[in-house]
Formats: structure tokens, C-alpha cells, sequence
């Protein structure tokens, strides 16, 4: 399970978003390190709580700056976020009912998710926003 690392590829050009997706990275590399050490399950549902809660704020945050920004791909880009949130919805069951293995599963999940994300869907929102005069 490979550790995230922020480089240039991860930023989109808008600070608050670049801001969200730093945090969220920082967040799932703690989770990482926490499962790779053994940590507790109450320690790992604590973390993983955490991830879902940034992934809550940033979705809503990205869309709503999306949206005001009149982007035209937003529909398809709520319904990758929607996906996600699904995905992350899972996991967090499996692991309530004590599949352990689901969390590493999620965090490499998450990882090529944030990789695609950033790299991806972040280099057509990001500099149309600067476009919009968003920063």
C-alpha cells in the first residue's frame, strides 16, 4: 500500500481546492500508517470517520464552487463524486461488521482515486475556474 505523495500533478490551480485535496491526502496517509502499525479498530474507525468527513466537506465545497462557476461538466463530475461517496459508504459498512481488510482496500481505492481526480478531472475543472476568475 503505497504512501500518498503531493507533487505539481496533484494541484489544480485553486487554493481552497488545492487546500481540500492536501488535507484529505494527509488524512489518508494517517489512516495508512495507522494499519500498517496494528492500531486499534477504535483508532482506525476514528480516522476513517475523519476521511469521510473531509470527503463530505470537500465534495460539497468543489460543487458548490462548481456550480456557481456555471461548469458545464458538472453533472458527470457530481456523479463521480456521488460514486465515490457510495464506495466510501461501503467500506465504512464492512468495516462496522469487522472486515478489517476492507479499510486497506478503501485506502487503495482512495489513493487511485485521488490520483485520477487531481490528475484528471482536476486539470479540466481547475484551469476552466481560473478561467471564471475563481482562485
Amino acid at each position: 500500500m503505497a504512501t500518498l505523495t503531493w507533487n505539481q500533478a496533484c494541484n489544480v490551480g485553486v487554493q481552497s481546492i488545492d487546500d481540500q485535496h492536501g488535507a484529505l491526502l494527509d488524512a489518508l496517509n494517517e489512516l495508512r500508517s495507522a494499519l500498517l502499525k496494528g492500531s486499534e479498530s477504535k483508532t482506525v474507525r476514528t480516522m476513517l470517520r475523519q476521511v469521510r468527513e473531509l470527503l463530505e466537506m470537500h465534495v460539497a465545497s468543489e460543487e458548490q464552487m462548481l456550480a456557481r462557476a456555471g461548469y458545464p461538466k458538472l453533472e458527470a463530475h457530481r456523479a463521480e463524486h456521488k460514486k465515490l461517496l457510495a464506495r466510501l459508504a461501503l467500506y465504512d459498512s464492512r468495516f462496522e461488521s469487522r472486515q478489517s481488510d476492507s479499510v486497506f482496500e478503501l485506502v487503495e481505492y482512495m489513493r487511485k482515486w485521488f490520483t485520477s481526480h487531481t490528475a484528471v478531472s482536476g486539470k479540466v475543472y481547475g484551469p476552466w475556474l481560473l478561467l471564471q476568475g475563481v482562485r
